[in-house]
């Protein structure tokens, strides 16, 4: 039942969060390869028996935190101390052509000691997704300035700019939390090349909107997401500003 989720992003929550999820997982039916083909679309899906890893110490946390010069805000820091990552990751296929589908793997919840090169390429995606919007979709913000004639110049601009923003932390797929201020209850974000939207107030909103139906609940629990005000996110430097449109359902 909803009155028996804790309503703080909390040691009890992240416990309540790990007891259901891999209930879940023990009884979970992967989609094959051949499923995955016959529905023509691709995707990843959970492994049945995945795991949590369990969290790391402060000072992995320290190391992780300097590797990457950013500091983790104290609700996210505590998911990493209790849960971290799971056992294995993410299967499924994608196209490598317009008819042929290959098996693929993808990291879910970031593992910070071994997802290097997918950690790095989510930070690269933040770049990369808006400067692709730049050259197809005409983005190109006021505030930005005068827009460059060349794409180099355009790319180099816009990776100051993000650069300069706030940071942002991935935690799966492309999903982001905001780090700073570096403290409780920071929005995330879905970030998608320019099309940026609030998926949760803070970790806990976020946590039962994506992985509602995973921790037994649904996403029905989070339906009151809808009456925050964008307004409220709109004034955090450089992301809020591209922020449009309702919470994603």
């Amino acid at each position: 039942m909803t009155n028996d989720i804790p309503q703080h992003f909390d040691e009890a929550f992240l416990r309540w969060f790990r007891e259901q999820t891999e209930e879940t997982w023990q009884r979970y039916q992967t989609r094959t390869l051949e499923e995955i083909v016959v529905s023509r679309v691709g995707g990843h899906d959970w492994q049945q028996g995945t795991r949590w890893l369990g969290g790391l110490s402060d000072q992995e946390i320290v190391t992780i935190e300097q590797h990457y010069q950013v500091r983790f805000p104290p609700d996210y820091r505590l998911f990493l101390q209790v849960l971290h990552s799971v056992d294995r990751p993410l299967v499924g296929a994608r196209y490598l052509d317009d008819k042929t589908m290959i098996p693929t793997t993808a990291p879910s919840f970031y593992n910070w000691q071994t997802d290097t090169e997918a950690i790095q390429a989510t930070y690269e995606w933040l770049v990369e997704g808006l400067v692709f919007d730049v050259q197809h979709n005409d983005l190109w913000l006021q505030s930005w300035g005068a827009k460059p004639t060349t794409l180099e110049a355009q790319k180099a601009l816009v990776r100051d700019l993000v650069n300069a923003a706030p940071k942002m932390i991935p935690v799966f797929g492309h999903r982001y939390l905001l780090a700073e201020p570096c403290e409780v209850g920071n929005p995330v974000f879905s970030i998608y090349q320019s099309d940026i939207i609030i998926y949760g107030e803070d970790l806990h909103s976020y946590f039962l909107h994506e992985f509602g139906d995973l921790a037994g609940e649904g996403k029905s629990v989070h339906d009151r997401r809808r009456q925050v005000r964008l307004e409220l996110y709109q004034t955090i430097p450089f992301w809020g500003e591209l922020l449009y449109g309702e919470f994603s359902s």
